[in-house]
């Protein structure tokens, strides 16, 4: 009975060690010289209990995805406590932005 667990798991593992080297390869085919900016829009309003948690994990999918990806804090009318935290965590990250709008209209959309 134990063998045909393990050999249910290697089957699985070898599944998606597969279907990771092939998205690897299409992805390697599909890069282009200029794949333009790539923006990791993370936007608050109001109370959120949980900032700090989606901009960790914005910034981690962030790795993820490219190195050229830049991770936005969107402040949309967030409160005080919230405010504070996003800029604890930008502080602690410098690759994420923390920025109104307007600020973002001025400086990215030109």
């Amino acid at each position: 009975m134990l063998e045909i667990i393990f050999k249910s798991l290697f089957a699985i593992l070898a599944i998606i060690g597969a279907v990771e080297i092939i998205r690897l390869i299409l992805f390697r085919i599909l890069k282009t010289d200029n794949p333009g900016k790539f923006m990791l829009l993370v936007s608050f309003s109001g109370h959120d209990e949980k900032a700090e948690y989606s901009l960790r994990s914005a910034m981690e999918r962030a790795r993820w995805m490219s190195d050229d990806v830049q991770v936005v804090c969107m402040d949309r009318g967030m409160d005080y406590d919230t405010r504070q935290v996003c800029e604890m965590v930008c502080a602690d990250n410098p690759e994420i932005i923390l920025c109104t709008p307007d600020e973002f209209q001025k400086f990215w959309m030109n």
